[in-house]
């Protein structure tokens, strides 16, 4: 039988005879038969029948072109490796090249020279620039052109995107009514029911501190916290995520992060770097409660370009604990309760409702203090100090417990886990497993914050403070507290200074102006004083 030339008359004649031996087991003597038939030997016809088989169609037995396969590479596995650091390291580093397909098979055959490798052919390098280039070209575009899909979750807490933003609206101090600059919002929200599940607000750049104190915001309740700005919100979205959706910032990848979420079972995912696509569902909530600042004074707006026209200097208004009552207010009366487009027309506060009952209860803590502070304490900051002779110095500030006179002999390291928004106690370990409470090792000092102790430190290295210690870092702290106190104890005199002379100017009219009494000869009559005292208009409390 003679071989046919075209390879689907080929793939036709093959598909015939071995569609007859079915898909039992193939005998020799049948093998024989048909490799007579179709001028093979025998054992390629069981090749053909197992590709066959696998696919029973005509195309499965094509006949396969001879020769090297389109794509494939035959070069020595370290000149490829040389190939590819040539292309990816040496090549983005030179700015100007006269020839540089001359200049990058210099370089890729100099290297190989020098590392005992056969160089390639000017050919190869050129198709391996050509694929390095089409290869860069598609990358540029993938970062420019929106990705279709969606991110689709089920159910609460299985995801929960975070990320921070510098908000657009510039605040005042709380006395002086001065611009102090615009603050950073960390957001936190629930991807299955668009859920804010917590956020957290601060005049300093996000840092590990942050994203720590954000986690316990999100997994505790979130009570106390509203119960100190003084909002009366329901805001029941609280529990331990599943997975933590981040991009590559370094604060979300500090060591405090990853133990605690390793602690408790968190996954960390992190976004590609320069795909803010997919992060789609928090960038878009930054949006939305941007153009709610918008309306708020001192707004700086979306765009610089209108800045000099309307100064947010000028208009600013809100302090931090005002701009963060008005967040929680936005968004647990008005953002939970307002019909989503992601959500087909629910609202979040409804899909939590919805689907929490069963999710929610599983990544809630256990109900107890004991729960809760551990919590926290895993995801505090974490420091390396060593116990020296007077105790533990962090922050420029001395700490001490009994228990350094045993550990300072041998001057032993320990782990220290601090709280940003109190530093009169640490927590300090061994083993980094059982923590102590460690106070300051002067009692007198007040407890401050670490935003205190870094802007006191600013403020004294503006001074040309050469020496930063202890005592001057707490001598300013109290210096300041004092002008604070006094300026309150000012403002307050001042109101009721203002009160009272505005309620003089009101009775001193309703004197002057009461009617003159008809009868003349009360005036000269002699006053009885067993009978009470008449009440008069002005005295009426």
């Amino acid at each position: 039988m003679v071989k046919a030339r075209d390879p689907e008359d080929r793939a036709n004649e093959i598909a015939r005879v071995l569609r007859p031996l079915g898909n039992g087991p193939l005998t020799k003597a049948q093998a024989l038969t048909a490799a007579q038939l179709l001028d093979v030997h025998w054992t390629t016809v069981y090749r053909l029948r197992r590709r066959f088989l696998a696919n029973p169609v005509t195309g499965a037995v094509m006949p396969r072109d001879r020769g090297p396969k389109t794509g494939g590479r035959r070069l020595n596995e370290r000149a490829e490796l040389i190939i590819d650091e040539v292309l990816m390291r040496w090549l983005p580093k030179q700015r100007q090249l006269a020839h540089p397909l001359s200049d990058l098979t210099l370089e890729i055959r100099r290297r190989c020279t020098t590392a005992g490798v056969q160089p390639p052919s000017r050919s190869s390098v050129v198709r391996r620039w050509v694929a390095h280039r089409e290869a860069d070209n598609l990358a540029e575009a993938s970062k420019t052109t929106a990705t279709p899909g969606n991110f689709v979750v089920h159910h609460p807490l299985d995801v929960v995107q975070v990320d921070h933003t510098q908000a657009d609206i510039m605040l005042v101090d709380a006395f002086g009514r001065r611009p102090i600059g615009r603050p950073w919002l960390s957001l936190a929200i629930d991807v299955a029911t668009r859920c804010v599940v917590g956020f957290y607000l601060s005049m300093e750049r996000p840092g590990a501190a942050t994203v720590a104190l954000l986690l316990t915001r999100v997994a505790l309740p979130k009570s106390g916290w509203l119960s100190r700005l003084c909002v009366e919100v329901e805001w029941p979205m609280q529990g331990v995520p599943k997975v933590l959706h981040l991009d590559n910032a370094a604060e979300f990848k500090s060591r405090a992060l990853r133990t605690g979420c390793s602690e408790y079972g968190i996954e960390l995912m992190y976004r590609p770097v320069g795909r803010p696509h997919f992060g789609g569902h928090i960038e878009r909530l930054n949006r939305t409660l941007m153009e709610r600042v918008h309306g708020l004074p001192g707004t700086t707006g979306s765009s610089p370009k209108g800045r000099k026209k309307r100064p947010p200097e000028k208009h600013a208004a809100l302090t931090l604990p005002e701009f963060e009552r008005w967040l929680a207010l936005e968004i647990g009366q008005r953002y939970h309760h307002s019909a989503h487009r992601g959500l087909h027309g629910a609202t979040p506060a409804s899909m939590w409702a919805a689907g929490s009952n069963g999710a929610e209860a599983s990544s809630r803590l256990p109900d107890t203090l004991e729960a809760e502070w551990q919590f926290l304490l895993r995801f505090l900051p974490v420091a390396r100090r060593t116990i020296q002779a007077d105790g533990l110095t962090l922050f420029h500030i001395r700490y001490w417990h009994p228990i350094f006179s045993a550990w300072r002999l041998d001057r032993r390291a320990v782990t220290v886990r601090y709280h940003p928004e109190d530093l009169s106690r640490i927590f300090v370990s061994v083993s980094g497993k059982q923590f102590i409470e460690v106070r300051f090792a002067d009692l007198r000092h007040p407890p401050i914050s670490l935003w205190e102790q870094r802007s006191i430190v600013r403020y004294l290295r503006g001074q040309r403070q050469e020496l930063i210690s202890e005592a001057t870092i707490f001598r300013a702290i109290e210096e300041q507290r004092r002008l604070v106190a006094q300026a309150q104890r000012d403002t307050r005199k001042a109101k009721h200074r203002t009160g009272k002379a505005k309620t003089d100017r009101y009775a001193s009219r309703k004197v002057f102006s009461a009617p003159a009494t008809s009868d003349s000869s009360s005036a000269s009559s002699p006053v009885d004083y067993s009978k009470p005292a008449p009440a008069y208009d002005v005295e009426q409390w």
